[in-house]
């Protein structure tokens, strides 16, 4: 009996643990929480019930269930959510556990506090909860009360959360972001930051722009960079990035901007570059044709940008330059038509202020329009071309061209003449959330002859069905942050932040100007 008990202990506690995970994933539905404040804060609501049901799922263990259903059934239930009416609703929409609560907002602080509750097991009502002093706060500690959700739910503890310090003492020595919740350390010959980021040998150029994508249909991803009249391609191969080819621009030509994209439909990514040439759009697209890289097109009278587009996928857009002003209207999409790149159509979108910082935004089963403006804030419209909410801060850049010819003479002087329009930094959606990167100076924006930007940022933004909030930010880096994709650059499975920095004088002996890439492991980016 002494031996014959404890295997049959066993084989039971066995027996169970296989059931249990016969069981995954288990389903889950997320109710909207009941709002407590003497404020409006309706439109926290459908805000934090998409950024829970986004935080909350895991593959092959964790199964959000679609709200629709799910707030249909809740028509269906009278009275006030307690627990018999949540497992009454859990057993109406076949869930195994149901989570509910409420957002309380007092003065300046908020606290969010919810319940899991198990719809047919014994497992006892757990409370999950996180205070905040400001509002703000709250949305930036989704990750944290996701994760305890999930805790409940599976009965095992996952892997901690790193330590968020406040807002205002995100500085570090190093002056290197610590990673979004997800980001795993790569591994480098030169590792920075703790080994959350590491940072490529350094280019000898300064960086006007990046774009990431497989240009020969390797399967392998290549990196396309340009400085002032240079594009640079390079594939990460034996721990750092070997130079593939580079084409010299001419004498008076002044890159701009840099993407790729399938356009033409072959299995292999082009290469857009936007190029001034003697005041005058000379753009032209690189792509990997019998073996090697080659221009395919030149002279192109457009300014080009690649986004990514709902279900279209990517698309190239055009744009025209004034003489008068930077940037005309309208905006067009662009293609391939067997012998050139030309423009197809118009763009279906209300009038924004350029191509560069735009990307469409897809919100509550809508379509909606994000740019940065001439003011360099960031601005949503929605389809009719009303604009419903713009940022306090600015997303300034420092990849400016001159309008116009400088003209000397009687009565005009080079100031004058000298009229500056700006490249917008690049904003990349990822659903309900948004991805940008936000250079600082001492000066602020409005000083556009002078401003120099000392240290920058990445930041991710939420919607919230009213608004746009910070979720997370980066430590500060120190320089000028160019561009950033998110995408594989290593091979391995998995995309990285791949972050292209100039970096201050100081840090080279030689005092020339020189930059680098910041790259750190993403996991789970769709």
């Amino acid at each position: 009996m002494i031996l014959i008990v404890p295997l049959s202990l066993a084989q039971g506690q066995g027996e169970r643990q296989a059931a249990k995970k016969g069981n995954l994933p288990y389903k889950v539905a997320i109710l909207p929480v009941t709002i407590h404040s003497p404020e409006n804060l309706g439109y926290m609501q459908e805000g934090l019930l998409d950024i829970l049901s986004s935080r909350v799922e895991l593959e092959g263990r964790v199964k959000v269930l679609e709200k629709g259903p799910v707030k249909k059934a809740l028509t269906q239930v009278q009275g006030e959510m307690d627990l018999e009416n949540a497992r009454k609703l859990g057993l109406m929409v076949g869930a195994d556990f149901v989570v509910f609560g409420s957002l309380t907002k007092l003065g300046d602080s908020a606290s969010l506090d919810l319940k899991v509750v198990e719809v047919k097991g014994e497992k006892p009502v757990s409370s999950v909860f996180v205070q905040a002093k400001k509002m703000e706060e709250i949305i930036a500690r989704t990750d944290e009360l996701a994760r305890k959700i999930d805790e409940k739910i599976l009965g095992y503890p996952l892997t901690p959360l790193p330590v968020e310090k406040p807002r205002e003492s995100l500085k570090e020595t190093a002056g290197i972001p610590a990673p979004p919740v997800g980001f795993q350390p790569v591994e480098s010959r030169k590792v920075v930051g703790g080994g959350e980021f590491w940072q490529s040998q350094p280019f000898p150029f300064k960086i006007k722009g990046m774009a990431v994508g497989d240009l020969d249909g390797d399967g392998q991803n290549e990196v396309a960079l340009i400085d002032e009249k240079n594009l640079w391609i390079y594939r990460w191969e034996n721990k750092e990035f070997k130079l593939l080819r580079k084409f010299e621009g001419r004498k008076l030509e002044r890159y701009l901007a840099v993407d790729v994209g399938d356009i033409d439909k072959d299995g292999k990514m082009e290469i857009f570059v936007t190029s001034l040439e003697d005041n005058r759009l000379s753009s032209f697209v690189v792509a990997f044709k019998d073996g090697a890289f080659r221009k395919v097109a030149t002279g192109l009278d457009w300014y080009l940008r690649v986004v990514e587009w709902g279900e279209k996928g990517a698309v190239l857009l055009g744009q025209k330059k004034g003489y008068q002003v930077g940037f005309e209207w309208p905006v067009y999409e662009m293609g391939w038509d067997g012998k050139g790149y030309k423009d197809i159509r118009k763009a279906d979108i209300p009038k924004v202020f350029s191509i560069y910082g735009f990307t469409p935004f897809f919100r509550d089963g809508k379509i909606g329009y994000l740019f940065i403006d001439s003011d360099f804030r960031l601005k949503l419209m929605d389809e009719k071309g009303k604009v419903v909410w713009k940022s306090g801060d600015d997303y300034g850049s420092d990849n400016q061209f001159q309008v116009k010819p400088l003209v000397a003479g009687p009565g005009t002087s080079l100031i004058d003449a000298d009229d500056l329009a700006y490249v917008n930094v690049r904003v990349i959606p990822r659903g309900n959330e948004i991805l940008l990167i936000k250079n600082i100076s001492a000066t602020g924006q409005f000083l556009k002859r002078s401003t120099s930007y000392q240290k920058g940022e990445v930041q991710v933004l939420t919607w919230t069905g009213a608004m746009f909030m910070v979720n997370w930010k980066s430590r500060e880096i120190p320089g000028y942050l160019a561009d950033f994709q998110f995408q594989d650059v290593d091979g391995e499975k998995g995309k990285e932040l791949i972050v292209a920095v100039n970096l201050p004088r100081e840090g080279f002996f030689s005092g020339q100007m020189g930059s680098a890439l910041m790259v750190s492991r993403v996991e789970g980016i769709q």
